[in-house]
């Protein structure tokens, strides 16, 4: 969820929970978790053990040194970091060595009695300290024993709230924060010193969180947002809290939710992550969904979703109560990571519905009994207005219109429309008909799978993506090659996903979270299976007592310790974009021009896939249920781009296609109408080695040559170059037929003459041959290239083929790890 998302929620999310939000927050903080974070109620601070694996901040190990460690895994700070590394000695050697930094936080000075804080190394504070200067000659010990060193009384507390040490002077400031004020009055000589120390934040210490000057709310909020992160094994750095705290300072915040108006670019980028991750916490806390579906704004981590719901924009209150109360019953309808989606876009139909009756109606349409025919009318053609002047799209347009005719149909279903519901009184003609819907335009079949030339240069790359983000990223990318799963479907498998059917053939297991259908198995290829085995042994070894029936096979890195918790698909995405645009230099297209990278995206590796396997001549049946789509329609959006592609490459070799004689057929291949493609299709049949026309043979489904098969020496047949390896391999078997009968020795003549073949025979085909490659030398490289693209095209579709796995992933060099073979297999 978004900081600008939660920006808009109300900001009392506890708002009607017994007792306020104050003492519903106490009520959820649990006394062995303050405990675990050393929660000082008295003084207002946190204080975790510096070894708490989630809490805590390793101390540096050098002897004198309270610093923090600069990484969890690191044993030193910073800047001893950087002293051992210049130094050149011994870790071991360097640790025993004073670093000579002034220690940290506050001690009382040696003084017997004396309340006032240190300021120098002799750990005199500061009126003690200049008394000592007076007698150099003596030892620190004799000093104290004068009878004149007594105690002095203390300067109280320090004056700004948030802080928890004593004042050093007259002015009521400890030491920092004298020297915090006097940098604030060097930048402003005007600035008032009670207005100061009202805004002033708390002196880091160390490990310590200081809360004290927030009010007692924001504080519980805070304490609250961490227990559950820590619930989550979610690792909590005091730091990071640190700077939440200066900002509810610096905003004056009244509560946590304040902060969610912080734009990203006044935030670190580690706190905005903590800030979001606390504020979701809370409102699962202090919220629950019966809470949530009174409010206009639904937060919908509530319901276990991401995002937020707003029916702001639904000005009329029955309309916006119907809209909720559907909404309410769609919901938990839907499955996956856009759940929400279906709500969301009712939502926002609804919203321009509501618009068009606010604007149309002199009561605003707030009145569902007066509503009509009319009103839909006017709201229909709104939305023709709206698209013909380009404020919408057609496709939106449509997608308004449709929702909002399932949400009035929905309100009567529901029995909305009656009292005492929201919607009572509302007319039954005032709905959209099915009329009122027009037809959606037939577009042309756009392939979104991607270019053999990108999906090579993908899989040649696999190893940087490996580099910047992890083998993990890298494994999932293979598997999306391999098997056309969907991303959410491909990170969140099992560890054990991975079995062996009665034939010995591996087969994935997987859930189809989209349609609701664990247990779906998906034939894949040994190298895929391979892939699996790796990385289970990957897996394994780093959770070595996790139950491996518990084990996710692609693990998140935070919050997991038992590796239970599968990669988020949004940490995989992220990953595999950067990697894109880091190689978007490298990605050509099929015109040869450079491939936009933005259509390169973790889905597309499921388009190929489909693609392909259409391409190839996969059933549709078979299509639909290797890609686990519940209707026909959408599978057969890729055969619709198998015809545009297969007439495409009927285009480019049609203007090569040659008669028995070796004449061109078509002249060019823009003058291949709609009628010729037809003919084509249906008023042709296929022979060995080139196509037959001839009427009678066509409509007996080339069962009724009247000239006995002489294709040759036949006007109606026809070939071109995607028939040049027939045409070859008829010619090898004519003149292997011819040697064998004239060299036979138990045969007449006449007999030898009949069994041989014709020379007529042999030398039109060579003379066949030889003009259609001769047509083809002439060509550019480029548009010869074009013509064996579109001869592979039309050749794959010519081939019936099993179901199988045509050629799972392009090869590629190796990148990484041991290069399997790609071998398609049935």
């Amino acid at each position: 969820m978004s900081i600008s998302a939660i920006a808009t929620a109300p900001r009392d999310p506890g708002a009607g929970v017994g007792g306020g939000p104050v003492e519903e927050l106490r009520r959820l903080l649990r006394p062995e978790f303050l405990a675990r974070v050393g929660w000082d109620a008295e003084v207002g601070v946190v204080a975790p053990a510096r070894d708490d694996a989630l809490l805590g901040l390793r101390e540096c190990v050098v002897i004198d040194c309270q610093a923090a460690t600069r990484a969890k895994w690191a044993e030193l700070c910073t800047s001893c970091w950087e002293r051992h590394k210049a130094s050149g000695i011994a870790l071991e050697a360097f640790t025993r060595t004073p670093s000579g930094k002034a220690s940290r936080g506050e001690k009382p000075c040696r003084v017997a009695g004396c309340p006032r804080p240190t300021r120098v190394r002799e750990r005199l504070c500061g009126t003690h300290s200049w008394h000592r200067k007076q007698h150099l000659d003596l030892t620190v010990q004799a000093w104290l024993a004068r009878p004149e060193v007594v105690p002095l009384p203390s300067y109280g507390d320090c004056r700004v709230p948030a802080c928890i040490r004593r004042a050093d002077d007259q002015a009521g400031l400890c030491k920092p924060h004298v020297k915090q004020w006097r940098k604030a009055r060097r930048g402003d000589p005007d600035a008032d010193l009670a207005a100061w120390v009202r805004s002033a934040v708390p002196v880091s210490l160390g490990h310590v969180i200081v809360l004290k000057g927030l009010p007692d709310r924001v504080q519980l909020e805070l304490l609250l947002g961490i227990q559950r992160r820590t619930d989550a094994s979610l690792r909590t750095l005091p730091t990071t809290i640190r700077h939440l705290v200066k900002l509810a300072h610096a905003r004056r915040a009244g509560s946590v939710f304040d902060l969610a108006e912080v734009r990203s670019t006044d935030i670190r980028h580690d706190a905005g992550a903590v800030l979001r991750s606390i504020l979701a916490e809370l409102y699962c806390a202090l919220s629950d969904p019966e809470r949530e579906r009174a409010k206009d704004i639904w937060h919908l981590v509530v319901f276990g979703l991401t995002g937020t719901l707003d029916f702001t924009g639904i000005s009329q209150p029955w309309l916006r109560a119907a809209t909720k109360h559907w909404v309410a019953e769609d919901l938990p309808l839907h499955r996956g990571r856009q759940a929400a989606t279906t709500s969301r876009d009712t939502i926002n139909a609804v919203t321009r519905l509501s618009e068009s009756l606010r604007l149309s109606r002199d009561d605003y349409g707030t009145d569902a009994t007066r509503l009509g025919r009319g009103d839909v009318v006017t709201f229909t053609n709104r939305m023709v207005y709206l698209r013909r002047t380009g404020q919408m799209s057609e496709k939106k347009q449509l997608e308004t219109l449709r929702r909002v005719r399932r949400f009035l149909d929905d309100l009567r279903a529901l029995g909305l429309t009656r009292p005492p519901h929201p919607a009572a009184g509302l007319a039954g003609e005032c709905t959209v008909r099915r009329g009122d819907v027009p037809r959606e335009a037939e577009r042309e079949a756009r392939g979104r799978d991607l270019p053999p030339a990108a999906s090579t240069v993908i899989t040649e790359n696999l190893g940087l993506l490996e580099a910047r983000a992890g083998l993990d990223e890298r494994r999932i990318t293979e598997l999306l090659i391999d098997t056309g799963r969907r991303p959410d479907e491909a990170c969140a498998l099992a560890w054990d996903c991975l079995e062996r059917d009665h034939d010995g053939k591996p087969t994935l297991i997987y859930t189809d979270s989209k349609n609701d259908r664990p247990g779906r198995r998906l034939p894949i290829s040994e190298a895929t299976a391979a892939l699996l085995v790796t990385q289970q042994s990957d897996v394994r070894a780093r959770f070595p007592h996790t139950p491996v029936g518990e084990l996710a096979l692609f693990p998140r890195v935070k919050g997991n310790k038992d590796g239970t918790k599968p990669i988020p698909v949004s940490s995989y995405t992220n990953a595999h974009r950067v990697f894109v645009d880091t190689i978007e230099h490298l990605l050509i297209g099929p015109d040869g021009q450079p491939l936009d990278s933005t259509t390169v995206v973790p889905y597309s590796y499921r388009h190929t896939y489909a693609q392909r396997h259409a391409d190839e001549g996969v059933n549709p049946d078979v299509l639909r249920e290797l890609l686990g789509h519940r209707s026909t329609r959408t599978t057969t959006g890729y055969y619709r781009v198998t015809e545009k592609r297969v007439r495409a490459a009927v285009d480019r070799v049609s203007a090569h296609q040659v008669d028995g004689h070796g004449r061109q057929v078509f002249g060019q291949v823009s003058s291949l109408l709609a009628h010729e493609h037809a003919r084509l299709r249906v008023g042709q049949v296929a022979v060995p080695f080139g196509i037959c026309t001839e009427p009678s043979n066509v409509k007996a489904g080339g069962k009724a040559c009247p000239y006995k098969f002489t294709c040759l020496g036949c006007g109606h047949f026809r070939s071109d170059p995607s028939y040049l390896p027939e045409l070859k391999s008829y010619l090898q078997q004519l003149l292997a037929d011819h040697e064998r009968v004239q060299a036979a020795t138990d045969i007449e003549d006449w007999a030898r003459a009949r069994l041989s073949p014709a020379e007529e025979e042999i030398s039109t085909l060579r003379t066949l041959i030889r003009r259609i490659e001769t047509d083809l030398d002439t060509l550019t490289e480029r548009d010869r290239a074009q013509i064996t693209e579109a001869i592979n095209v039309i050749r794959t579709t010519r081939q019936t083929v099993s179901l199988g796995m045509p050629s799972v992933r392009p090869p590629a060099a190796e990148t990484g790890r041991a290069h399997h073979d790609r071998t398609p297999h049935s």
